[in-house]
């Protein structure tokens, strides 16, 4: 996964097949030597999860804005009691 901080943006998002490691660090490596001098705040990372969907919860902030993690936890929480 490669992700923009300071863009809040995700750039690239790859996967691979299990047993697929190796290949999956090599290419981390090669992206991030590739972005070297960028200007970018770059964030090159590598998740193992059982799908999508999982590495979508655990790691929203990778795939929704602040404000929408904001809106979901306040729905998630319900009203407050005052």
């Amino acid at each position: 996964m490669h992700y923009d901080r300071r863009a809040q943006q995700l750039l690239r998002f790859d996967q691979y097949e299990d047993g697929d490691f190796t290949r999956a660090e090599d290419d981390r490596l090669d992206l991030e030597l590739s972005l070297l001098g960028s200007d970018r705040e770059n964030e090159i990372v590598l998740f193992n999860a059982a799908d999508e969907a999982a590495l979508r919860v655990s790691h929203a902030r990778y795939f929704q804005s602040i404000e929408e993690i904001a809106l979901a936890t306040a729905r998630s929480q319900g009203p407050f009691a005052c």
